[in-house]
């Protein structure tokens, strides 16, 4: 009867063990597909301005405060990129589609990056290298929100503030 109850022990350890050690897993590999999603926009966004000549312009009426429809934002710049790679998965982190996404009731898929507004003139965005293209729209995967700048890096927030 020990016999049995040190084995039942030991594989609650070795199960809580595995447990964490697979929730560690899933949220690193989830980091990584979140910032190869950052990449891939980056990607789009480049090839839009190489193509149109500028950085994607919000018609004013989506970007005025209160304007009342948030979806029409969030539909204006999926539809804006879908041509140049912007897919509707590319724009949702792994981890936020899993932990709200997938409980709002309408299901609708919602951006997970929140693109820098710049004026119409082809190198603005370009001018300042340290002017970020993308920002995460939370501390997701810990170290302070995703940043993604022009050149296709990848850092976050605590690694900008140097904490």
């Amino acid at each position: 009867m020990i016999e049995l109850m040190i084995v039942i022990g030991i594989m609650a350890v070795l199960t809580t063990l595995i447990f964490v050690g697979w929730s560690m897993i899933i949220a690193k590999s989830e980091k990584v597909q979140c910032m190869g999603n950052l990449r891939s926009l980056q990607t789009s966004l480049n090839s839009y301005i190489q193509d149109v000549g500028h950085w994607p312009q919000i018609p004013e009426e989506l970007d005025a405060p209160g304007s009342g429809n948030d979806n029409a934002y969030e539909d204006w710049w999926l539809e804006e990129l879908k041509n140049y790679g912007g897919t509707p998965e590319v724009w949702q982190c792994p981890t936020i589609k899993r932990m709200v996404i997938s409980k709002s009731p309408d299901g609708r898929p919602k951006l997970s990056y929140t693109p820098t507004p710049f004026d119409a003139l082809a190198f603005t965005p370009y001018k300042w290298s340290t002017q970020p293209w993308l920002v995460e729209i939370g501390n997701i995967h810990g170290g302070g929100a995703l940043i993604c700048f022009p050149d296709g890096s990848i850092k976050t927030m605590n690694d900008i503030l140097g904490r």
